[in-house]
């Protein structure tokens, strides 16, 4: 081989590392910088002040709780260990928002009752939402309060079929995605309050 193919080689391999490292530094900052976020919003949404105010019923209270991040109005945090994921929820379901993180259906409640919440089915989000089983934890953390919730129903549901998004007299969290290589198709989980 002679020494301009060496040169070659060599200096593709440099540069070739050094864009891998730049891309890999890039996806570690971000991590770390929504993980500082994520730890934020549980510690205020998690103070026991807040908790108190609203059990004392002061409800105009609830409008003053809402955290700002970044321009925008994040409402919780929801935590599924079993698939080692950590999330901001906004508020609403249009791609805008589910491109942020997970959004909430409008018309779900925030915290008692049925709270619908939906996200990507992406690495980054819910793509390991289908391995949940009748059992696992879900932690969900809101302006409003912390609930504990356990998988009880895992189920494939048609993209027009919202009957499990109906509001309940039962504490429920129901989570929606995609089903990859099911376009018509939603994944759907409802999880009841551990009491």
């Amino acid at each position: 081989m002679s020494n301009k193919v060496k040169k070659a080689v060599i200096t593709s391999t440099i540069i070739i590392l050094v864009i891998v490292a730049i891309i890999a530094t890039f996806f570690i900052v971000r991590h770390f910088i929504n993980k500082s976020k994520i730890d934020t919003v549980t510690e205020i949404y998690s103070d026991d002040d807040v908790q108190e105010r609203l059990d004392n019923n002061e409800t105009d209270a609830t409008s003053n709780l809402l955290l700002q991040i970044d321009g925008e109005t994040v409402l919780g945090v929801i935590k599924i260990d079993k698939i080692g994921f950590e999330g901001l929820i906004y508020e609403g379901t249009s791609l805008d928002t589910l491109r942020k993180g997970v959004g909430h259906f409008e018309n779900s409640p925030y915290l008692n009752g049925n709270v619908c919440l939906a996200a990507h089915n992406t690495n980054e989000y819910w793509a390991k939402l289908h391995t949940l089983e009748n059992g696992d934890k879900i932690t969900y953390i809101s302006f409003l309060g912390t609930k504990e919730y356990q998988v009880t129903n895992v189920t494939k549901i048609s993209e027009t079929d919202w009957t499990l998004l109906q509001n309940s007299d039962e504490n429920i969290l129901t989570l929606i995605t995609c089903v990859k290589g099911d376009k018509p198709k939603r994944l759907c989980v409802q999880a009841i309050e551990v009491k």
